[in-house]
């Protein structure tokens, strides 16, 4: 009886296997990852390393998600593999024909885990950046999710310079960043979500509101822009690694089940978030939030160009 049962089950469990084997990884993330404008909006960027290294479809007891990789055999694209001081890869897609302007709030909603990512110490990169524009040229990274090391946080950049080393066309950044940490790797194991209220501004309307799923890690109003005239999302996964350390350098793998943002927050959050107004419109940290400042090293070469801020830099207040 059992070896009749089987020989039945047999067609069907290779007739499956050989779809989710045979399914394009990217046109799945398409499908079924992106959500709202993201959907059309995102498309695969230039530096990426190639979709068939980086991407698979990962499938558990929540169902399927994507899977972007980054193995150092798989390098980089030219520009970020020699890189001057150290080396990136990356697997990202922007929206890089429509920066977004500084009119409307947009709604962003984040959804995975990192239970497929050992750490180093000397590793670090970003799970999404929004890119400050100038015009439809993208020129420095305004916010971040990202990692160091065994940490994941949110980082909040105000620019006082963008400048370019002679013989290099990466750029580099004179800022001031606010770090707000989100936990460590090892709190991702499971999936999480992470939702923000984004409006962007160089006057006093500015508006920046974060959830780790249900619990709000900060809420910060006033001007939060320098540099630029709109922002780009870049999604994915980048990282950046020291020459030193490039043979202790783990394989790393983000799981993702959702992204998307849009301008209408019914269709990416939930009614609680998107009917959340402050009364007092004070900002607020609800982890322990770091300041410094930070300038990039010339190594040695000399600045090709530079594009400065020359009003005081917005400071952000929290009570």
């Amino acid at each position: 009886m059992t070896k009749k049962l089987l020989l039945i089950l047999l067609p069907f469990i290779l007739v499956s296997t050989f779809s989710h084997a045979s399914e394009n990884p990217y046109k799945f993330l398409k499908k079924e990852i992106l959500i709202g404008k993201a959907k059309k909006e995102l498309t695969n960027d230039s530096r990426s390393i190639p979709k068939k290294k980086a991407l698979s479809i990962y499938e558990d007891e929540d169902g399927k998600a994507i899977k972007i990789t980054l193995d150092t055999k798989f390098k980089g694209n030219k520009k970020d593999w020699e890189r001057t001081g150290e080396r990136n890869q990356r697997w990202e897609m922007a929206n890089k024909k429509r920066p977004r302007k500084f009119k409307k709030p947009v709604y962003v909603k984040y959804t995975f885990k990192l239970n497929e990512f050992p750490t180093h110490p000397a590793v670090g990169g970003s799970l999404l950046q929004v890119i400050a524009n100038k015009g439809e040229s993208r020129i420095l990274p305004w916010m971040k999710l990202q990692f160091r090391g065994s940490q994941v946080l949110h980082q909040i950049n105000f620019t006082k310079e963008v400048f370019y080393l002679k013989g290099d066309e990466n750029s580099n950044f004179d800022k001031v960043q606010y770090l707000f940490p989100l936990g460590f790797v090892d709190d991702f194991k499971n999936y999480k979500t992470l939702s923000f209220k984004i409006l962007a501004s160089k006057e006093n309307n500015g508006e920046l509101i974060g959830w780790l799923d249900n619990k709000k890690v900060f809420e910060i109003y006033g001007p939060n822009f320098t540099i630029g005239n709109g922002h780009t999302f870049k999604w994915g996964f980048y990282r950046w690694l020291k020459d030193a350390f490039l043979n202790e350098t783990p394989t790393q793998s983000l799981i993702v089940k959702e992204f998307g943002y849009s301008d209408r927050c019914e269709e990416i959050l939930d009614k609680e978030k998107c009917s959340y107004l402050s009364e007092s419109k004070e900002s607020v940290s609800y982890v322990r939030y770091r300041k410094s400042s930070y300038r990039m090293p010339t190594y040695g070469k000399k600045i090709s160009k530079s594009i400065k801020w020359t009003k005081p830099l917005p400071v952000i207040k929290i009570n």
